[in-house]
């Protein structure tokens, strides 16, 4: 699926309750459209890097995505208006692609809060390889019950070398999204003292290097009115 990522920065004296009420020209354009897409809104959870506020992710199927560019360029400049007089955001794309759960990404449940860990591939791993580890952790999820939503997101276009905040551009991207604070909390919990911490350390140790890990809040801004399949 596409992912259009806009990285945004408030403007002096505005805060998210501003941001909230520029977005009513944006909501009277989705309905509309009829705009079949996911929006989320981030907020920083734990994230102390500097630069962005907060960040809105839009994912939704390539050939969807052209006609939404198509309309918000022909339709939507005071919406736009808007939204810059409040913050000024720039905007990148990603590919993504859902590992787990295995559905249809239009019925996906809604979720309240996401760990985004940016990751290199490691030079003596071959993409088959890392391919195969995704493969094997889809398989613990499942057998976990898990229920987090997972996927893998990579940059295609507008991703500098270095970003303004200084990160070097990653190879890739795993995000975990969780229905309650309790369940990412558990993952942690996971990580440091059950049994993903032996998963993550092998794969922190032999397939990639993730050195920049952010949480973030989520609120779902739209959800889509059709399925994608």
């Amino acid at each position: 699926m596409a992912l259009q990522v806009h990285y945004c920065a408030l403007n002096d004296g505005e805060d998210m309750a501003d941001v909230d009420k520029a977005l009513s020209g944006w909501r009277k354009w989705k309905e509309q459209t009829s705009y079949n897409g996911w929006t989320a809104e981030l907020t920083p959870q734990f994230d102390i890097r500097e630069g962005y506020d907060f960040y809105w992710l839009n994912f939704l199927p390539f050939g969807e995505m052209a006609g939404v560019l198509s309309s918000w360029a022909s339709e939507g400049a005071a919406a736009q208006r808007a939204i810059e007089n409040v913050a000024a955001c720039k905007v990148a794309l990603f590919g993504s692609r859902l590992k787990f759960p295995v559905v249809d990404e239009s019925n996906l449940n809604e979720t309240i809060a996401v760990n985004i860990d940016s990751c290199h591939r490691k030079e003596v791993v071959d993409m088959d390889t890392l391919v195969m580890r995704r493969s094997e952790f889809v398989a613990h999820s499942e057998q976990a019950n898990a229920d987090y939503i997972w996927n893998v997101a990579w940059p295609m276009a507008g991703v500098p070398a270095v970003s303004p905040t200084g990160v070097e551009r990653m190879d890739f991207a795993n995000m975990f999204w969780f229905p309650s604070l309790e369940s990412q909390m558990a993952a942690f919990d996971g990580e440091a003292n059950g049994e993903l911490r032996m998963l993550r350390k092998t794969y922190l140790q032999s397939f990639a290097n993730c050195t920049d890990r952010n949480t973030f809040g989520v609120k779902i801004l739209n959800t889509p009115r059709r399925a994608w399949n």
